[in-house]
């Protein structure tokens, strides 16, 4: 259960529910005659009421399973998806984002990049000439001249140059590909928070050059990364952090388009809906 029953948002937003109620019904008892046992009735009656009104919000907190929130001129939606199917878009006016390393690997062994992983899914099944795609990225004059960072020749296996993170290529009209994640000496993901916040930064940046005012689909970028700062960030902090930075670079998508941010199954019952909706004041989904 992911808001508890003694959880400070819920009992903040039913005291103010309640509040007025409250109120209503202390003026009644003071201003009326009652009898004794008719205003103690009426007090414990309302008692009973909020505590009912309580538990129904807090199941109801408890089943949410998607959120919209508005951010400047930006509406962003939150939800269980597949970022592989097409009904999450609107018309063919969209860009979806994959997730790569700071060398924007592309050889998917199990070793530098798993079969499992969502960038791996995406070049068995989206990528039909994956050295085509190499010298597309290495000829990306925009990753050359701006994003680049240097080329660690020491590196055993995988690509030898290594861009900053945030930094996008632009795969297809409708499909980019961003640097997330670095990669140590054996081929495994990590991230600082604090290279987190960069990359998310910079990202923003990145998209609010090239979205070209189209929807723009992600996933939850850094939730399947164990060395996410020894993982200790829930997916509800992960997600709390993809929307401050968004809402910090003050991004203006034009109407209709907004952001979509897709969860699978498991991750989407895992997000603390209700807190995100606190924070954000969500448009209701």
């Amino acid at each position: 259960m992911n808001v508890g029953f003694f959880n400070k948002e819920l009992l903040k937003s039913v005291s103010a529910s309640a509040g007025w109620l409250f109120g209503v019904i202390g003026a009644l008892l003071s201003f009326v005659d009652f009898k004794e046992q008719t205003k103690k009735d009426v007090l414990i009656g309302f008692v009973l009421l909020t505590l009912v009104f309580y538990i129904v919000k807090l199941i109801w907190a408890n089943l949410i399973r998607s959120a919209g929130f508005k951010v400047g001129d930006s509406n962003i939606s939150v939800k269980h998806g597949d970022i592989f199917s097409s009904k999450y878009y609107d018309n063919g006016k969209f860009i979806k984002v994959f997730a790569f390393n700071e060398y924007f690997d592309t050889k998917v062994d199990d070793e530098i990049i798993s079969h499992g992983s969502l960038n791996g899914q995406f070049i068995d099944k989206k990528v039909n000439n994956i050295s085509k795609l190499d010298v597309s990225i290495d000829e990306d004059g925009r990753l050359e001249h701006r994003h680049k960072l240097d080329i660690n020749r020491d590196r055993p296996r995988g690509k030898k140059t290594r861009y900053e993170l945030g930094s996008i290529h632009k795969f297809s009209e409708d499909v980019f590909l961003t640097a997330l994640t670095h990669f140590d000496d054996k081929n495994r993901a990590y991230l600082s928070i604090q290279d987190y916040v960069k990359f998310l930064i910079n990202f923003w940046d990145e998209i609010d050059e090239m979205y070209a005012g189209r929807t723009v689909v992600i996933t939850l970028f850094g939730s399947g990364i164990t060395r996410l700062d020894h993982d200790r960030y829930s997916a509800t902090e992960i997600l709390d952090t993809i929307l401050w930075t968004f809402k910090l670079r003050r991004i203006k998508f034009k109407r209709p388009t907004k952001l979509i941010i897709l969860l699978d199954k498991n991750t989407n019952r895992e997000i603390d809906y209700f807190l995100l909706r606190s924070k954000f004041y969500g448009l209701q989904k």
